[in-house]
């Protein structure tokens, strides 16, 4: 059997690069607004005692010469 902490990250992972295909499709085609956003709250956190994980994820337009090189990569991370 695999380690759950690996199949849930895996799965993340698979659902960003699902999620950044529609977003990138439906912007070429019009079919979205260039700006939404989603947020949600995670109600404990294991780094702040009391705490909550605030997630957050947000279009907006920005001129090209905003992006870094490292931008240009058609790949979205997940960051820890």
């Amino acid at each position: 059997m695999s380690d759950p902490t690996n199949f849930r990250r895996e799965r993340i992972e698979k659902l960003l690069h699902e999620l950044r295909y529609e977003v990138e499709r439906g912007m070429m085609e019009r079919d979205i607004d260039e700006e939404m956003g989603f947020r949600f709250y995670v109600p404990i956190s294991q780094k702040i005692p009391d705490g909550v994980v605030f997630c957050e994820f947000r279009t907006r337009p920005v001129p090209r010469y905003y992006m870094s090189p490292e931008d240009l990569q058609p790949r979205l991370k997940v960051v820890k």
